[in-house]
C-alpha cells in the first residue's frame, strides 16, 4: 500500500494567475506607451517589475507550492515599491526621491494591496489531500 500526499491551493493558484495577468498586461503595456494607462504610471523600472512579477505569476500559478511561494516573492518589491510612491508622493519637491521612477497614488493602492494579499497567501495553509493505492 502506497500513501502520496498532494498539495493543492488553489487560492494561491488563483491569486498568482490574476496578479500575473495583471501586471504583465500592465508591464507590456508600459512599454508600449509612455504617460500613463488606466490612471497607473509608467516608466522603465516600474514596467521591467511588473512584467517581471506577471511572467512569475503565471509560471507560479501551476503548482500550489510555487504559487505560495510567489506571494511571498511578490510581497518585497511591491512592498519597497509602495514605501518609495508613498515618500514620493509625500514631497513638495518631485526631484527628491522621483529620479528613478514615479508610481502615483493608483500605483501605490495596486502595490500595497498586493503585496498584502502576497504575505497572507503564503501565511495560509495549504490544503493536504492524501490517497492510498493498492
Amino acid at each position: 500500500m502506497v500513501e502520496q500526499t498532494t498539495e493543492r491551493a488553489p487560492l494561491a493558484q488563483g491569486f498568482a494567475l490574476v496578479v500575473g495577468v495583471v501586471f504583465l498586461a500592465l508591464g507590456i503595456a508600459g512599454f508600449a506607451t509612455a504617460g500613463e494607462i488606466l490612471g497607473f504610471h509608467t516608466g522603465t523600472v516600474l514596467n521591467v517589475v511588473r512584467t517581471a512579477l506577471g511572467l512569475l505569476g503565471l509560471i507560479a500559478a501551476r503548482r500550489a507550492r510555487t504559487a505560495r511561494v510567489f506571494g511571498l516573492v511578490a510581497f518585497f518589491p511591491l512592498l519597497g515599491i509602495t514605501i518609495w510612491g508613498l515618500l514620493s508622493a509625500g514631497t513638495d519637491n518631485p526631484d527628491d526621491v522621483r529620479r528613478v521612477f514615479d508610481p502615483h497614488w493608483a500605483d501605490n493602492a495596486l502595490h500595497g494591496v498586493v503585496a498584502v494579499l502576497g504575505l497572507v497567501i503564503f501565511l495560509l495553509p495549504a490544503r493536504t489531500r492524501t490517497t492510498e493505492r493498492v
